[in-house]
């Protein structure tokens, strides 16, 4: 029997109608997947709570969008540093990677708000180094590493 979704089936589905491969390659590809959503999550997070200082502002008129900006730059921050790291991975070491991304993508920032002509883009390149660093450490404690 057949549906149309995979994850239904691995729900519904008697575990004695998988053969034993069949069974554990599917738990497999749902951790993975659980995994890869938990890295999206904790970019998310973290993003948001980046951006979110914006509200603060009260002469700034792009506040929602900034706060998106932020949101998506921390997703992409989780996403490389998510693929750049390994279960033999050193707490410190995903530290400094998520840190070197989250440089990288606050200095793209920072050079299109007109850099150093910019106010108060300076304050996006620390935020973001701060910020990829800690993605870094959740993801290697909540996603790679089974402690």
């Amino acid at each position: 029997m057949r549906f149309p979704e995979p994850w239904l089936s691995l729900c519904l589905v008697r575990s004695h109608d998988f053969t034993s491969h069949e069974f554990f390659r599917a738990i497999t590809v749902w951790h993975r997947l659980m995994n890869f959503l938990s890295v999206i999550i904790i970019g998310a997070v973290l993003g948001g709570l980046d951006g979110v200082g914006i509200f603060f502002e009260p002469k700034e008129p792009y506040k929602w969008q900034i706060l998106f900006a932020a949101t998506l730059k921390g997703v992409l921050v989780a996403l490389l540093t998510g693929f750049s790291l390994t279960a033999t991975t050193r707490w410190w070491s995903a530290v400094v990677t998520g840190a070197l991304y989250g440089f990288a993508f606050s200095l793209v920032i920072y050079l299109a708000k007109g850099g150093p002509k910019s106010g108060d883009a300076p304050y996006v390149i620390p935020s973001g180094i701060i910020t990829g660093g800690f993605i870094g450490l959740f993801i290697i404690i909540w996603t790679i590493k089974k402690i």
